[in-house]
């Protein structure tokens, strides 16, 4: 039975935290962030814009995560992918007697209570699905990490693109995915900002 449709959020933001090596890690360090925001228009249209930083490993969490929140539009949606937390992290973290320390997205929420934020359970299957219909360049599973940064953008894309498939209607996910296409077009003629 498939799950009532909702409306495409007026503004939502779809938010790619690329990590080295991954959250569960205590050596984690964020290098790059893409937040992907698309604004639906009164008159059906849409627009879409894109926000992507890399980052060296001293850069700091907080302030990272400060800067995204200051970047993300007031009442926005923001969906993120949910990060598994890992059974040897999790093994570790009690080990330790401490709490688990906060994941970014509730850091960010903990900063903008005004923001509503739907983790999202994404398999790579259906990620690398998304990709290969919409032809999005992701960085593959062994990517080194400049490419995986610079793939940060469409990251956040493919994930915006599995929320519009499984949660807007029909009507909905045509006007929208067709104005993205067109968006992306005139995109890929820009050269890469690194």
């Amino acid at each position: 039975m498939p799950h009532s449709h909702r409306r495409h959020p007026r503004v939502l933001c779809s938010l790619a935290i690329i990590r080295d090596p991954g959250e569960s890690s205590p050596r984690s360090a964020i290098r790059s962030t893409a937040i992907f925001t698309v604004r639906c228009e009164q008159k059906g249209g849409a627009r879409f814009a894109v926000d992507h930083r890399a980052f060296d490993r001293t850069a700091n969490r907080a302030d990272i995560l400060g800067g995204l929140a200051e970047r993300i539009p007031t009442g926005a949606t923001l969906i993120a992918r949910a990060s598994r937390t890992s059974q040897h992290y999790l093994r570790h973290a009690f080990a330790a007697g401490g709490p688990l320390p906060p994941a970014d997205l509730q850091l960010l929420q903990r900063g903008r209570p005004d923001l509503d934020i739907l983790p999202l359970e994404c398999a790579n299957s259906v990620l690398e699905e998304i990709s290969a219909a919409y032809r999005i360049e992701r960085a593959g599973p062994g990517s080194n990490m400049l490419s995986r940064s610079r793939r940060a953008p469409e990251e956040a894309q493919c994930l915006w693109a599995a929320f519009l498939w499984s949660q807007c209607s029909p009507h909905q996910r045509t006007s929208l995915a067709a104005a993205w296409q067109a968006w992306r077009a005139l995109e890929r003629a820009r050269p890469l900002p690194f």
